[in-house]
C-alpha cells in the first residue's frame, strides 16, 4: 500500500467513524484516528494499517461514548444477510475494497456471484 493509498484509506476511516458517531465532534474523531495511526507508524507492512486503525479507533470511541452516555449510530446491515453481526469485519471491508467490489462499508460484500462466500 502506498503512502497516498494509506492516507486516503485513513480519511475514509474518519468519514465512516463520523457517520457512526454523529454526536461526537469530527475533530475529536480525527484526533483519535490519528493517535491510533501513530501507534502503527513503525510497522513495515502497511497493507492492514487502515483496518487496524479503524478497529482500534472505533473501540476507543465506543468506550468513550459508553462512559459519557452518547448514543452511537448502528450501521445498517445488508438486506440480504439479516443475521450478520452489527459490525462488519474490517478485513472483509478492506478485501472487498481492494478487489474493487467495495464502495462504502458494506458495498460489494454480498451478492457477487459467490466470490466472497466460503
Amino acid at each position: 500500500m502506498s503512502e497516498l493509498d494509506e492516507t486516503q484509506a485513513i480519511d475514509q476511516v474518519i468519514d465512516r467513524l463520523s457517520q457512526r458517531f454523529p454526536t461526537l465532534d469530527r475533530d475529536h474523531i480525527v484526533n483519535v484516528v490519528h493517535d491510533e495511526h501513530e501507534h502503527l507508524e513503525e510497522g513495515r507492512v502497511r497493507d492492514f494499517v487502515p483496518v487496524l486503525v479503524e478497529k482500534a479507533a472505533k473501540n476507543r470511541l465506543k468506550r468513550e461514548a459508553k462512559d459519557t452516555g452518547v448514543v452511537v449510530e448502528q450501521p445498517e446491515a445488508p438486506a440480504s444477510s439479516p443475521d450478520t453481526a452489527t459490525d462488519p469485519d474490517p478485513m472483509e471491508v478492506e478485501r472487498a475494497s481492494r478487489d474493487g467490489h467495495g464502495s462504502h462499508l458494506f458495498g460489494g460484500l454480498v451478492g457477487h456471484s459467490g466470490e466472497n462466500e466460503r
